[in-house]
């Protein structure tokens, strides 16, 4: 099992930070070491997933940004974990309870902004959350609706349109972008697919859900232990 811990990002050394770009550069091509780190350093905490030998194994970022006075956006950025551990839950139990632990010292609402550029990253809503969108079978509400098209607009601009974030970046190398037939017969992936076509030249789709004990399922509190 690897061991999660949180760090903010500015205690970053300059070897974690090689090391946590060179497992980016295994799953992802047109990749620049100055563009992930100039991103990085933008954020405020970092989830290091660490083996026995405190070698960097995953890793998530994370940034918090205001909406209004009773609102705030927990932003996550960068995210991957060595395929190994793929299909283990020590990167969403790290991630989740760091979340929420923003979440509960915050007045107010708290909603997750997740750019999801691959199916995985999408599967982690549906996976844990009751409420997210956009999803299947369900319109966005309006009002959740203004909350990402404000922020996207901000912290994007021209290259957000309808839902997409048009990044022009990274994106996942073709064996992992591949998604298989029996993948495809799952509603909720045939759904992402609709909604991002182009995930696999490096196209993000903007999903949101709200952090809080009441939306995490019954499979995210497994996860917590609660």
């Amino acid at each position: 099992m690897l061991k999660g811990k949180v760090i903010e990002v500015k205690n970053l050394t300059a070897l974690q930070a090689k090391q946590m770009y060179s497992i980016m550069t295994k799953y992802y091509d047109n990749i620049s070491e100055g563009v992930f780190c100039a991103d990085l350093f933008k954020k405020r905490d970092v989830v290091l997933l660490c083996n026995e030998n405190d070698d960097i194994c995953g890793f998530t970022t994370l940034a918090i940004f205001p909406h209004d006075e009773r609102t705030q956006l927990l932003f996550s950025g960068d995210t991957i974990i060595e395929k190994e551990y793929w299909g283990k839950n020590d990167l969403s139990h790290a991630w989740i309870i760091n979340a929420l632990s923003h979440a509960e010292k915050f007045n107010g609402k708290t909603y997750w902004l997740l750019l999801a550029k691959g199916y995985k990253i999408y599967k982690f809503l549906h996976t844990f959350f009751d409420e997210f969108y956009p999803r299947v079978d369900t319109e966005t509400p309006q009002e959740i609706q203004k909350i990402i098209d404000k922020f996207s607009t901000e912290q994007f601009g021209k290259k957000y349109h309808n839902g997409i974030y048009t990044a022009g970046k990274d994106y996942l190398k073709e064996e992992f972008a591949q998604i298989d037939e029996t993948k495809l017969k799952d509603k909720n992936t045939a759904f992402f697919l609709e909604k991002n076509p182009n995930y696999a030249k490096g196209d993000e789709l903007i999903c949101i859900t709200e952090l809080c004990e009441k939306n995490i399922n019954r499979i995210g509190k497994r996860v917590l232990g609660r």
